[in-house]
């Protein structure tokens, strides 16, 4: 009811603002093309010179190209949902990725995003390409403000089959106006083409905005023929990736071609943009794409990860060949498209800032601070000074020591790369900047990095097998890094925590004679916002022959109170007067995400630390 509530009043005010804007072919189209996974540098106009990029240029050229252009998160789902509502993607309510898995919710359906805003004015909302933001009825583009969508609800698909793409094809995802659609074999660029084409010739009398969320260059890395063969002497994986760059390049072409030939291209608000920045991951064989001179990837707070190329064009307002090297971000996209459109009724949620001065008066930025936070990692930049705390690099354009960098401090005027942590140089402004960070309402305290936990205790140094393995990507030191004396930090994938996916965690730990104990601790993680949870229970039992144990000891674990916050925990069970050669520990994997998470019947992870014997 509130929701309904607040776009009723978005309603009247958007009526309000319609008769004063004049008629409603006076005002302009607006249409955002999201890419997916590309890099900050890739496009020609960027200074990626191996890469066929005309058509971008060409938008480039017909307007505003940022330069220090910025989204509020290094991952496809909370990149989304910031851009959609003007908020960073903890206000959102979607700090994490949204499942694939249809029947899972994403973002909260309350939230108000620019398409419902748009409708509220008067605005015909379409919906093509990649969404990612939720899976239910409401959560899906009909249910946050579009009139007409076409895509995938997923992360990612095959291009020709359509199927969700991850450890193989498994389900397909394609859909138009909420209803499975079956395209089989036909390229979903070509797909997607079409529909814009369709869509803008049917709705040019009167104001539309489309929301053309290419899938690409995510992988499958799937680029068109003629472009593969047009960068067939470039090497793997850079190849696939420009073809797939120039494969999307060709498509921005075709639209503008629609705008123009329909006589729609003066009057559109074109932007152009990347949801972050470009991935390493395994299935894009390592990367294809460039931060150029920038250290970090996806999933990274450095720039490489969240500085994206970002484009502008208004023919009938925006002046050509214009270049801007102010700070600007996503969550700026919709006020400045509510401000050219002439709509004064915003949601008071909406944190971004019109960026009109800056485009057409070359205005400083209005934004003093931003902040974002991600995973295990956070960051702060505040003027030229940036402070990252339990930093991430994926690009391996450098080496992070897991003890000396929990804070990196960098100062982007002079050392836009982040190659060089100046945080034992500067500390007051370590100091000051996590002071900054702590009054963020989503910070905690519990974000500050703190020296690495060690322990002095009795299985330092013995056997220990571990009856399942931990996921090949979370095996830390192994299953002798549980008994080294090491904790692991915040970040799950910190090299020190071994990770189970779905699976408990059980292990043997073997004296070479009886030891007398009365206590065994282990740490454990819960992070939902990557699927990690606490343990429902753990239990030990002892043996002195390794085969006749005493019946297990137990102990359960209870969920956090605030079940949807970062957690770690060390559980104790004690017990006197153990004496014994060999110690069972089972650490129960809850096995699937609960139903209150997005996640919920998909498998959920364990991740544990250090076990202590006393």
């Amino acid at each position: 009811m509130i929701r309904h509530a607040i776009v009723t009043l978005m309603m009247i005010a958007g009526i309000i603002n319609a008769d004063a804007s004049g008629s409603k072919g006076k005002r302009p189209n607006v249409i955002i093309i999201l890419t997916d996974d590309q890099g900050t540098v890739d496009m020609n106009c960027y200074g990626a010179t191996d890469l066929y990029t005309p058509h971008m240029d060409a938008l480039a050229q017909s307007g505003v190209q940022f330069n220090q252009f910025y989204v509020a998160a290094p991952v496809c789902s909370p990149s989304r949902a910031s851009m959609l509502t003007g908020q960073n993607p903890h206000k959102a309510g979607l700090p994490g990725n949204a499942s694939s898995q249809a029947g899972h919710s994403g973002m909260p359906s309350e939230k108000v995003t620019i398409a419902e805003i748009m409708k509220a004015n008067g605005y015909q909302t379409a919906h093509i390409g990649k969404w990612h933001i939720g899976y239910t009825p409401e959560t899906r583009p009909l249910g946050q403000g579009f009139d007409y969508s076409f895509g995938h609800m997923g992360g990612c698909i095959d291009n020709y089959s359509h199927f969700f793409y991850w450890n193989g094809p498994n389900r397909h995802d394609l859909w138009e106006n909420g209803q499975e659609v079956w395209h089989d074999g036909e390229y979903f660029g070509d797909l997607m083409a079409a529909k814009a084409s369709e869509y803008i010739t049917t709705h040019k009398d009167q104001p539309f905005f489309m929301y053309y969320a290419i899938n690409m260059p995510h992988y499958p890395l799937q680029p068109k023929s003629q472009w593969r063969e047009y960068y067939k002497d470039m090497d793997m994986p850079r190849r696939d990736y420009a073809a797939f760059v120039s494969t999307i390049d060709e498509y921005i072409g075709q639209l503008i071609k629609t705008l123009d030939e329909q006589g729609l291209k003066d009057n559109t608000i074109v932007i152009l943009q990347s949801d972050h920045g470009h991935s390493n991951e395994t299935r894009t064989f390592g990367g294809g794409g460039s931060a150029g001179p920038y250290r970090g990837s996806k999933f990274s707070l450095f720039e490489g990860g969240i500085r994206v190329p970002a484009i502008i064009s208004y023919p009938k307002k925006i002046k050509q060949q214009q270049q801007r090297n102010q700070m600007a971000f996503n969550i700026d996209w919709l006020p400045t498209i509510a401000d050219y459109c002439q709509i004064k009724s915003l949601p008071a949620e909406v944190e971004g800032i019109s960026l009109r001065k800056v485009i057409e008066k070359n205005s400083a930025s209005e934004h003093e601070q931003f902040i974002w936070k991600s995973g295990g990692s956070w960051a702060i930049r505040q003027g030229d000074w940036k402070l990252i705390g339990y930093p991430q690099d994926q690009s391996g354009k450098g080496v992070l020591d897991p003890d000396n960098d929990m804070l990196f401090l960098v100062n982007l005027t002079t050392d836009s790369t982040e190659m060089l942590n100046l945080a034992k140089q500067y500390p007051g402004k370590v100091e000051e900047l996590k002071a900054e960070y702590l009054k963020w309402e989503y910070a905690s305290a519990d974000d500050i990095p703190v020296k690495r936990q060690t322990f002095k205790h009795k299985a330092i140094g013995h056997k220990i097998e571990l009856t399942k393995a931990p996921h090949p990507k979370y095996k830390g030191k192994g299953a002798a890094g549980l008994i080294d004396g090491e904790a692991g930090n915040r970040f799950h994938n910190d090299g020190y925590w071994l990770g189970f996916e779905g699976n408990d965690a059980e292990m043997v730990i073997e004296f070479e004679t009886a030891v007398t104990a009365n206590e065994i601790t282990i740490g454990a993680m819960h992070n939902p916002e990557n699927w990690i949870f606490f343990p429902s229970y753990i239990e030990v039992s002892w043996s002195n022959d390794g085969s006749t144990y005493t019946p297990a000891v137990k102990i359960a674990v209870k969920e956090p109170e605030q079940r949807n916050n970062y957690a770690r925990q060390r559980f104790s069970i004690q017990q006197e007067d153990i004496n014994a050669r060999y110690f069972k520990v089972k650490v129960k994997n809850v096995e699937t995400c609960p139903a209150w998470h997005n996640g919920k019947g998909n498998k959920a992870w364990l991740f544990i630390d250090e076990v202590t014997i006393n």
